[in-house]
C-alpha cells in the first residue's frame, strides 16, 4: 500500500469516527458506601474502560461518560436527564440502587445496576443487571462438596441486605445454617478472642467482608488453624486482598460470573487496560465493567439512537447479551444470567479452579 492510499484509509476512518452518535452515559458513585470494599469503585473504573475500549471499535455511535456522586440522588437524575443521558450506571449496594432504581424510573431513563442479589429482582421497572448472581450458592455447594459440616460467617455491620442475602444463599445450598455470626466493627483488637472461639467451633469460615477487612480475618484464623478452609464474597476481590493476605491467604475461594475465556493474557479488552493504564484491576472485576457495556452497546445498537426511552425499550427486548465467553442469556426481569465460577487464591493471584460446560463458547470482542 502506497503512502497516499494509506492516508486516504486513515483519512475516511476518521471521518467514519466523526460521523457516530454521541451516547452520554451517567455513572453514579456511591458517596456514602462505608463498606469499605474496593470493589464497588474499581467496577466502576472497569465501566469507564470499557466503555473507551468500545469506542475503540468500528461503530455507529461512541460512550461519553460523566460522574455524579451526589447524596441528593433524585437532583442527581434530574442532570443527567437535562445532559440528555441515555442510561445511568451504579449501585454496587442495594439499598443504593433501590433509590436509584426509583429516581429512574421516575424520570423514564434506564439504570444498569451493579447490585447482586435480589432486592431489584422485578420485571416492571426500568432495572438491568450484568451481575445479578453474587456467587453465594456456588459457594455454599462447593462447601458441602469439600466434606464442610459447619461453618461461622464473618461480616461487618454495614450493608445488611447484602449480608443477608449472601449468608442465606450459601446456607441454602449448603443444606445448614451457621453456627455462629460473627460482626466485625470499630477495633479490630477486640475480637481476637472471636477468632478463637471460631476456629474452635467450626470447620470453615464464609467471609462477608470487604477486602482488607477479609485479609485481615483470613490471617488471624488461618494463624489458628493453617487448613481452615475460608470462603469469601465478591467484595473480597480485589488487587489488594492477595498482597494482605500473603501465604495464609492461600486457597481462600470466591465465586466470580468470569467465563474461561478471560484466562487469555492477550484478550482484546484486557490486553487494551494493560497496554493504555495498569493491570492491578482483577480480570473478574474487568469482566464485570464489560459486560454492563456490552449490554448497553447491544441495546444502543438497537435502539439506533441515545434517546433514554428507546433505549430502554431495546433493554427491555433483550434476550441475551454477547460477551468475550459468548451469547448470555437475559431473562424477563432483565437480568444477565450469566453462571458463576469458583476461584481460588494462588501464588497472590485469584486463580480459577473450576471451568464450568460454557467453556468453548463463541466469545466477543
Amino acid at each position: 500500500m502506497t503512502a497516499a492510499a494509506l492516508a486516504l484509509l486513515v483519512a475516511a476512518g476518521a471521518a467514519l469516527q466523526d460521523r457516530r452518535f454521541e451516547v452520554p452515559v451517567t455513572l453514579f458513585y456511591d458517596e456514602q458506601d462505608l463498606s469499605g470494599a474496593v470493589v464497588s469503585r474499581l467496577a466502576l473504573q472497569s465501566v469507564v474502560l470499557a466503555m473507551e475500549y468500545f469506542n475503540s471499535l468500528p461503530s455507529g455511535h461512541m460512550f461519553v461518560p460523566s460522574r455524579e456522586s451526589d447524596l441528593n440522588v433524585y437532583d442527581a437524575i434530574d442532570r443527567a436527564v437535562e445532559r440528555g443521558s441515555a442510561a445511568v450506571v451504579g449501585g454496587i449496594n442495594a439499598p443504593f440502587s433501590s433509590l436509584l432504581a426509583d429516581a429512574a424510573r421516575r424520570r423514564g431513563i434506564p439504570f444498569i445496576s451493579l447490585a447482586s442479589g435480589p432486592l431489584l429482582q422485578r420485571a416492571d421497572d426500568l432495572v438491568f443487571r450484568p451481575r445479578p448472581d453474587n456467587g453465594a450458592r456456588v459457594l455454599g455447594r462447593a462447601a458441602k462438596e469439600a466434606g464442610v459440616t459447619s461453618y461461622s460467617v464473618i461480616a461487618t455491620g454495614f450493608y445488611a441486605n447484602h449480608t443477608q442475602s449472601f449468608a442465606h444463599g450459601f446456607g441454602s445450598a449448603f443444606g445448614a445454617s451457621p453456627v455462629g455470626t460473627t460482626l466485625l466493627a470499630g477495633d479490630l483488637k477486640k475480637h481476637m478472642d472471636e477468632f478463637d472461639k471460631i476456629s474452635l467451633r467450626a470447620d470453615a469460615a464464609l467471609l462477608i467482608l470487604p477486602d482488607w477487612l477479609a485479609a485481615v480475618t483470613v490471617r488471624e484464623l488461618r494463624l489458628r488453624r493453617p487448613d481452615m478452609p475460608i470462603y469469601a464474597s465478591d467484595w473480597a476481590v480485589s488487587h489488594r486482598t492477595p498482597l494482605l493476605a500473603g501465604e495464609l491467604g492461600e486457597e481462600m475461594l470466591t465465586a466470580s460470573c468470569t467465563a474461561p475465556e478471560w484466562d487469555d493474557p492477550d484478550l482484546g479488552f484486557p490486553a487494551f487496560v494493560r497496554r493504555t493504564y495498569t493491570a492491578h484491576i482483577p480480570r473478574m472485576i474487568l469482566a464485570m465493567g464489560y459486560d454492563t457495556v456490552a449490554m448497553l452497546d447491544e441495546a444502543v445498537r438497537r435502539a439506533g439512537s441515545a434517546d433514554p426511552k428507546a433505549v430502554a425499550a431495546a433493554l427491555k427486548e433483550l434476550d441475551s447479551v454477547t460477551t468475550v465467553g459468548g451469547p448470555v442469556p437475559v431473562d424477563e426481569n432483565g437480568d444477565m444470567r450469566a453462571k458463576p465460577r469458583l476461584f481460588s487464591m494462588k501464588s497472590g493471584r485469584w486463580e480459577r479452579i473450576e471451568a464450568g460446560p460454557e467453556e468453548g463458547a463463541e466469545g466477543g470482542r
